[in-house]
C-alpha cells in the first residue's frame, strides 16, 4: 500500500510540473512555432515548382499571382545572381535553383513591396514572391 501512495504522490508532483503557459490577459495559450517554408518542403509539395534561394528565403515564380503582377514594381539594384542549378537528390543551397540558368541577376525593387524580387531574364522581368511565413 506504501508503495502505490508514494507512486500516486510522485505522478501528483511530476504532473504539477508541466503547465501550460499563461498568455498576457491570462489565458492559457498553446505555443505554435512557425517557419518559412524551405526548398525542399516547396519541391515535396510541388516537384516541378520554379523556385530559388536567396538569403534563406526561398522565392517562388509569381506569375499565376494577380496581386503581385499589378503591384506598380521598378526595378532596383542587383542583390545575387543565380550560381547553382538544383538537380534531384543535391541539398538546395543559396542562390540556386530549379528552373532559373546560372547567372540569372535578381534585383530588388526601389521601393518596398514586400517579399517580391525581380528577375531579368532573356529581356523580361519576372517577378518572384518569398515564401515567409509569420
Amino acid at each position: 500500500m506504501r508503495i502505490l501512495i508514494s507512486f500516486i504522490l510522485c505522478l501528483a508532483i511530476l504532473g504539477g510540473c508541466n503547465q501550460p503557459e499563461k498568455n498576457n490577459a491570462g489565458d492559457f495559450a498553446e505555443r505554435i512555432e512557425t517557419h518559412n517554408p524551405t526548398a525542399e518542403e516547396t519541391l515535396a509539395q510541388n516537384p516541378d515548382a520554379d523556385i530559388f534561394e536567396l538569403n534563406g528565403v526561398v522565392y517562388s515564380n509569381a506569375s499565376d499571382i494577380e496581386w503581385v503582377q499589378t503591384t506598380e514594381l521598378t526595378t532596383g539594384k542587383n542583390i545575387g545572381t543565380i550560381t547553382k542549378q538544383y538537380k534531384d537528390g543535391l541539398v538546395f543551397e543559396d542562390q540556386m535553383a530549379t528552373k532559373l540558368p546560372i547567372g540569372t541577376e535578381i534585383y530588388e525593387p526601389l521601393k518596398g513591396s514586400g517579399p517580391i524580387l525581380i528577375v531579368k531574364l532573356n529581356g523580361k522581368e519576372i517577378r518572384y514572391l518569398g515564401l515567409i511565413e509569420g
